[in-house]
C-alpha cells in the first residue's frame, strides 16, 4: 500500500498549531489553547490535533490536563458522529459542541459565583477564538494563501496574530524576549512576499499584541519604525531593509531602553531573526510572492484592450469605405445598352462598307439615291433586330428594283442582328453579375459600418464588481488571478482568469451571476500564455430558449421533398427558424431549396441584416437561370427580450399559439427568384413564455379551402412538445387529403421557453 506523503503546508500547520497551544496554555485559563484546538480539528488530523493539545496541557498541572481531556473527548466524539454520518459540522452545531465541551470546566471545583463569572468570561473568549482559529486555519492551511482571504478572514488573521504576539510577549528565555525572535522576521517577510500595506498592518497588529501583554509602548514603536525602515529601504535592497531593523532595535534600546538594559546580548533575538531572513535565498521570496494571494501576471490588459478597440474601429470604418468604393466601381463599370436606332445604323454602315464596297452601282445607290437606300436598309435592320431575322419578303420595292445583291444583304443583316443579340445577352449577364457583387459589397460595407459603430462606444469596466467577483470565486475555492467586467454596446461580458485545476464552469457561472445579479453562461474557455491559467468568457444567458419539432412528408409519387428547414442561434442571441419551399418537387427543387436556406443561414451568422440577406439570395436565384422559385418563411426571435420578426416571401399563413388564442401571420410578397426587385413581408410581434410558433409549407395550407380550419386545428392541439404538435398537425392534414399528399408537406413548430 502506497504511503501518503505529508506536505510542507501540513508540517507548517502543525508547527504553528503546536506553538499556539503551548504558548497560550495559561492565557485565560487555557481557553485560547482550546480555541486553537477547535480550529485545528478542521485543518489537521483530529486525533493528532487532540494528542498535541493534551500533551501541551501536561505543562500546567493535573487539573488543567483533566479539563483538556474532557474537552478533547467531547469534541472528538462530536466530530466522529458527523464523520460517520457524512454530515458537515455547521456553525450552530459547532457553537453547541464548544459550549458542551466546557460544561465540565464550568462545574469543576466550583468555589463561588464571582469565580464562575470569570470562567464564563473565559469560555466566551475561548468560543470566539475557536471561530477565529477555524477561519485562520481554513484560509491559510486548508485552502492556502494562494487563495486570497476574504475581509472576514483577514480580520480573523489579524486577531490571531494579536493573540500569538500577546502569548509570545509573555515568554522569556534567559532574560531574552522570545517575541523578538519572531517580530523582525514577520515584518521583513510581509514586505518581501506581500506589499507595503500588509507590512504596516502586520506592524500594527504585532505591536498591539505586545502592548496588551506588556503595557509598554516600546514594542509598538519598534514594530512601526521597523516597518517604516523596511518599506523605505526595501525598494533598494532587502539586505538594507534588514539592516534598518537592526538600527531601529539599537536606537530604541539606547534611547528608550527597549529591552530593559543596553547590553549586546539583548540584541541576539533581533539579530537571529534578521539573519534567518537574510539566509533564505531571494528566489524563495519571489516564488512565494508570485504564489500568495493569486498575485500573478495579469492577463487582461484593460488599457491595451481599449487602445486595440479604437484601432479596430478606425480600420473597420476604412474597410467600410473601401467596400463602398468597390460597389460604386462595379456600378460605374456596368456596360451601357445601345438603342435600337444606334444598332440599326451600325448594321447599315457595316453593309455599306462590306457588301456594297465593290458594287458597280454603289455610286448610284449611296450618292444619288442615298436617302432612299439608307431608309430601306434601316427598315430591314429594324425588322431583323425585332424579329431575329428579315426575309426577302421584307425588302422594300425601292431597293428590290435596283439591287442585285439582295440575298447577300439579307444574310449579312441577319448575321449582324444575331451577333448583336448574343452580345446583349452576354452584357446583361455581366452587368447582372456586377450589380449583384455591387449589392454584396454594399451589404459588407453596411455590416462593417455597424461593427465600427458598435466598437466606437467606449468600453467600460467596473472595478468594484470585478473585485467582488474575484473574492466570491476565491471564497468558493476557485483560484482567480484576474477579472474583467466589460460593458460594451449594451452587452455585458465577464472574463475571469482562473487556475486550470479549479476550472468548474457551473461554479464560475453561479459565482459571477451572484455578483452581477443575472444568469450567466460560459461562452468559451481559452488557454493563456501560462499553462496554469485559463480565461473563461461569460455572457448574460438569454432570457428565453426555444425547442423545436418538425414533421414532413414528400409529395405522393416523389421520393424527395423540396421543403427544407433550418434553425440556428447567432452569437448575439437571436434564434432563426426557416422553412423554405422549393417550387415543384423532386431532387432539383430540393437542391434549390436547400441552397437558398443555407445561404440565408450563412448570411445571418455573418451578421448581415434581413434586407441585405434576402436581396442577395433573391439575386442569386433570379440569375441562376433555373426558373425554380423558393417560398421562404422565416422567424427571427431575440432570445433576450422575446421580440420576433416574421419574414415571408411567397409563404403561406403562419400561426402563433398563445395561452387562449391563435394569431395568424400573413404575408403578401412573391417567392424568391421571381423578380429582381423584391420586398419581403415583415410582421413584428412580442412573444412570451410557452408561446408556440407554427410554420407550414403550401402543401399543408392548400389542403384547406378556409385557413381558419387549420388555425382551429392548431388551437385544439393539446400536446405541449413541439414535435408532438408538428406530427399531430401533419397527421390531421394527411387525413384531410385521404393520405395522398398533393404536394410536399412540412410543419415546423417552435416553442418559447
Amino acid at each position: 500500500m502506497k504511503k501518503s506523503k505529508i506536505s510542507a503546508k501540513q508540517i507548517l500547520f502543525y508547527v504553528v498549531y503546536t506553538a499556539t497551544v503551548v504558548l497560550s496554555g495559561e492565557v485565560f485559563d487555557g481557553m485560547f489553547s482550546f480555541g486553537a484546538f477547535v480550529g485545528g480539528l478542521y485543518a489537521g488530523n483530529p486525533l493528532l490535533v487532540g494528542v498535541i493539545y493534551l500533551a501541551s496541557s501536561t505543562m500546567w498541572g493535573l487539573t488543567h490536563l483533566l479539563q483538556c481531556a474532557v474537552r478533547v473527548a467531547v469534541m472528538i466524539a462530536c466530530w466522529a458522529i458527523h464523520y460517520f454520518a457524512k454530515r458537515k459540522i455547521g456553525k450552530f452545531n459547532l457553537l453547541l459542541y464548544v459550549l458542551l465541551a466546557n460544561v465540565f470546566y464550568l462545574c469543576h471545583n466550583f468555589v463561588d459565583y464571582p469565580t464562575l463569572f470569570n470562567k464564563i468570561a473565559f469560555v466566551a473568549c475561548g468560543v470566539a477564538f475557536s471561530f477565529v482559529s477555524l477561519y485562520v486555519f481554513r484560509a491559510v492551511f486548508a485552502r492556502g494563501l494562494n487563495y486570497p482571504p476574504q475581509v472576514g478572514e483577514k480580520i480573523c488573521i489579524a486577531l490571531f496574530a494579536i493573540v500569538e504576539t500577546f502569548c509570545l510577549s509573555k515568554f522569556t528565555i534567559a532574560t531574552l524576549e522570545v517575541v523578538y525572535f519572531v517580530l523582525p522576521f514577520a515584518l521583513l517577510f510581509a514586505n518581501s512576499c506581500f506589499d507595503e500595506k500588509t507590512t504596516f498592518v502586520t506592524a500594527v497588529v504585532c505591536g498591539l499584541g505586545n502592548l496588551l501583554a506588556t503595557g509598554a509602548l516600546e514594542g509598538m514603536a519598534f514594530c512601526v519604525l521597523s516597518a517604516l525602515a523596511i518599506v523605505a529601504f526595501g525598494t533598494i535592497s532587502r539586505y538594507l531593509s534588514a539592516l534598518g531593523v537592526i538600527v531601529v532595535d539599537v536606537a530604541l534600546s539606547y534611547f528608550l531602553g527597549l529591552h530593559g538594559n543596553f547590553y549586546a546580548l539583548f540584541f541576539a533575538p533581533t539579530l537571529t531573526s534578521v539573519l534567518v531572513f537574510v539566509v533564505i535565498p531571494t528566489s524563495v521570496y519571489k516564488k512565494l510572492r508570485d504564489s500568495f494571494c493569486g498575485n500573478t501576471t495579469r492577463y487582461i490588459a484593460k488599457s491595451l484592450s481599449t487602445k486595440l478597440t479604437q484601432d479596430l474601429t478606425r480600420r473597420l470604418f476604412r474597410l467600410s469605405e473601401i467596400f463602398m468604393a468597390i460597389k460604386n466601381a462595379f456600378y460605374t463599370l456596368s456596360v451601357g445598352q445601345a438603342s435600337t436606332q444606334q444598332v440599326a445604323c451600325m448594321i447599315v454602315k457595316e453593309c455599306s462598307s462590306s457588301i456594297c464596297q465593290n458594287c458597280k452601282s454603289r455610286a448610284l445607290c449611296w450618292r444619288q439615291n442615298l436617302p432612299t437606300t439608307e431608309k430601306a436598309l434601316l427598315q430591314l435592320a429594324h425588322l431583323a433586330i425585332a424579329n431575329g431575322k428579315c426575309t426577302i419578303l421584307d425588302i422594300p420595292q425601292t431597293l428590290s428594283a435596283k439591287c442585285d445583291r439582295l440575298s447577300m444583304i439579307i444574310s449579312h443583316i441577319n448575321d449582324l442582328a444575331q451577333t448583336h443579340k448574343q452580345f446583349v445577352v452576354e452584357s446583361q449577364d455581366r452587368n447582372s453579375s456586377k450589380l449583384l457583387v455591387a449589392d454584396q459589397m454594399s451589404g459588407v460595407s453596411q455590416l462593417l459600418l455597424q461593427l465600427a459603430s458598435d466598437y466606437k462606444n467606449n468600453i467600460s469596466f467596473d472595478a468594484t464588481r470585478e473585485r467582488e467577483i474575484k473574492e466570491t470565486l476565491i471564497f468558493h475555492n476557485v483560484l482567480c488571478a484576474d477579472v474583467a467586467l466589460v460593458t460594451h454596446a449594451n452587452r455585458l461580458l465577464v472574463v475571469v482568469t482562473v487556475a486550470k485545476t479549479d476550472l468548474d464552469e457551473s461554479a464560475i457561472e453561479q459565482c459571477v451571476g451572484i455578483v452581477v445579479k443575472q444568469t450567466m453562461s460560459t461562452q468559451k474557455v481559452e488557454s493563456t500564455d501560462n499553462s496554469r491559467w485559463v480565461n473563461v468568457y461569460l455572457t448574460v444567458k438569454p432570457r428565453f430558449e426555444m425547442s423545436f419539432g418538425v414533421a414532413t412528408v414528400a409529395k405522393s409519387g416523389s421520393e424527395i421533398s423540396a421543403d427544407t428547414h433550418g434553425q440556428i442561434v447567432t452569437d448575439n442571441g437571436k434564434s432563426i427558424v426557416t422553412l423554405c419551399d422549393g417550387m415543384g418537387s423532386g431532387a432539383k427543387a430540393e437542391k434549390m431549396s436547400s441552397t437558398a436556406i443555407n445561404l440565408v443561414e450563412s448570411f445571418y451568422r455573418a451578421g448581415f441584416d434581413s434586407d441585405t440577406i434576402l436581396s442577395a439570395v433573391n439575386g442569386l436565384l433570379t440569375q441562376s437561370g433555373n426558373e425554380i422559385f423558393c417560398a421562404v418563411d422565416m422567424v427571427v426571435v431575440d432570445l433576450y427580450n422575446g421580440f420576433a420578426d416574421f419574414v415571408k416571401l411567397g409563404a403561406p399563413v403562419g400561426f402563433v399559439k398563445c395561452a387562449q388564442t391563435v394569431e395568424m401571420i400573413r404575408g403578401s410578397s412573391l417567392p424568391l427568384g421571381v423578380l429582381e426587385e423584391m420586398k419581403p413581408s415583415v410582421t413584428k410581434k412580442a412573444l412570451h413564455s410557452t408561446d408556440i410558433i407554427v410554420l407550414v409549407s403550401d402543401g399543408i395550407a392548400d389542403c384547406y379551402q378556409d385557413v381558419t380550419v387549420l388555425a382551429e386545428i392548431v388551437h385544439n392541439v393539446t400536446y405541449t412538445t413541439p414535435q408532438s404538435i408538428a406530427e399531430t398537425i401533419l397527421a390531421k392534414t394527411l387525413k384531410q387529403c385521404n393520405n395522398t399528399p398533393p404536394d410536399d408537406m412540412t410543419v415546423v413548430v417552435a416553442k418559447i421557453i
